[in-house]
């Protein structure tokens, strides 16, 4: 909207940011420090925006995570604070990438990732945007010998709720969290240590 001068002939002042259909600027540390009871293990997260097309997460840590999440649409992180590893698999390796504070990291479509955030660590992630009936996968592997334990496809349309939801009834099923393989239990994690 183009600012129009004034009978004065000096401009006014720019409209409202609610105005043109924008949300007004946030200061993200102060809205982190007002939501800080917010971020809790497992995935400790918590929307900032949520929007047609992407939505962005401040993550905290420590989480508590030993699933791999895939999903068929790019993510990317930024580090506000201390150092994370997201962990990849590509076909039966793991690649460990350490993303330092100030840093970016992205991750293509269909890669299996799973964040290891060590306490007092912040991130920002943006992701697109899930619509009902969009499904995507946690896969659990078996820590002994390598192999898939369940994937479990779900829809995660609230990826706050969904999502932790997803992992708590896993851990809660004993006879789920069984290696066909080798009978080796997934535990449960407990919450990320300092790396």
């Amino acid at each position: 909207m183009a600012v129009k001068p004034s009978s004065l002939g000096k401009p006014q002042s720019p409209p409202d940011a609610s105005d043109a259909g924008c949300e007004a600027p946030i200061n993200l540390m102060q809205w982190i420090a007002a939501n800080k009871d917010s971020f809790k293990p497992p995935v400790s997260n918590k929307y900032l925006y949520s929007g047609r097309d992407f939505f962005v997460m401040v993550i905290a840590g420590p989480n508590a995570r030993n699933d791999f999440h895939l999903v068929n649409s790019e993510e990317y992180f930024y580090q506000l604070k201390g150092d994370i590893i997201v962990r990849t698999r590509v076909g039966d390796q793991i690649v460990d990438h350490r993303v330092r504070e100030g840093e970016t990291f992205f991750i293509p479509p269909n890669v299996p990732h799973c964040p290891m955030r060590p306490p007092n660590t912040l991130g920002v992630v943006v992701e697109k945007t899930r619509h009902a009936g969009e499904k995507e996968h946690i896969l659990f592997y078996c820590e002994g010998c390598g192999h898939m334990v369940q994937d479990i496809l779900f829809d995660c349309r609230d990826i706050v709720d969904h999502f932790r939801e997803t992992m708590e009834a896993f851990w809660k099923d004993d006879a789920r969290r069984i290696c066909g393989h080798c009978g080796k239990r997934v535990e449960k994690p407990g919450p990320m240590m300092p790396i």
